[in-house]
C-alpha cells in the first residue's frame, strides 16, 4: 500500500500541473477504488503519463514547461534528504500541499480553496501531510537543491488545479514565505 500510494501522489502531481478533469475524477474516488478497480487506476496512470508526455515532446531539454513537472519537488528532495522515513511520493505528497500550494496562495496566485482541495485528496489518499522536519532545515537543504543556479530556484506555483507557472525566485525570498 505504501509504494502504490507513492505512485498516486505523482498522479496527483500530474493532476495539479496539467489535467482539471484528472484531478476532480481522483477527487470523487476512494483510495480503496483506485486500489482495486483497474480500469479506474488505468485510466488515472494514462492520463498522468499523457501529461508528462506531453510537456515533455514540447520540451526536451527543461527550458520552459518541463520544469512544471518538478511541482513540489524543490521540498521533496529537501525532505527525503532530511528524513530516512520517507519516500520520494510521500515526499512529494508532503511538498505539494503543505508548502508549495501554501505558499502560491501567500503569494496570491492560487486560491486558498484549491489548495484545500489538494490537501483533502491527498489526506484522503491515506497521506500524512506534515513535514517530517523542521522546514528551517528543510529551507537550508533547498539551497543546495540541484534545481538552484546561482542563488536563484525556479519554483514551480500552482495557479489552479490543473495549471502551474514557474517563477525564478532568490533562495532568500523563497525562506521568507515559510518565515
Amino acid at each position: 500500500d505504501r509504494e502504490f500510494r507513492a505512485g498516486l501522489a505523482e498522479v496527483v502531481k500530474a493532476a495539479v500541473i496539467a489535467d482539471a478533469d484528472l484531478f476532480t475524477r481522483i477527487e470523487n474516488v476512494s483510495f480503496e477504488a483506485l486500489r482495486t478497480d483497474t480500469d479506474l487506476l488505468t485510466d488515472a496512470i494514462s492520463a498522468a503519463v499523457r501529461v508528462k508526455a506531453d510537456i515533455v515532446e514540447r520540451d526536451e531539454h527543461e527550458t520552459g514547461d518541463r520544469r512544471k513537472l518538478n511541482l513540489g519537488h524543490t521540498l521533496a528532495h529537501a525532505i527525503e534528504k532530511c528524513s530516512n522515513r520517507m519516500n520520494h511520493g510521500e515526499a512529494v505528497a508532503v511538498g505539494l500541499p503543505e508548502l508549495i500550494a501554501a505558499a502560491a496562495v501567500k503569494l496570491g496566485v492560487l486560491q486558498p480553496a484549491d489548495r484545500d482541495r489538494i490537501v483533502n485528496v491527498l489526506e484522503k489518499l491515506g497521506f500524512d501531510l506534515t513535514p517530517p522536519v523542521d522546514v528551517k532545515r528543510l529551507l537550508k537543504e533547498v539551497g543546495k537543491d540541484k534545481k538552484s543556479e546561482d542563488g536563484m530556484l525556479r519554483i514551480v506555483l500552482p495557479v489552479g488545479i490543473g495549471d502551474c507557472e514557474v517563477r525564478p525566485m532568490p533562495i532568500a525570498d523563497f525562506a521568507a514565505l515559510f518565515a
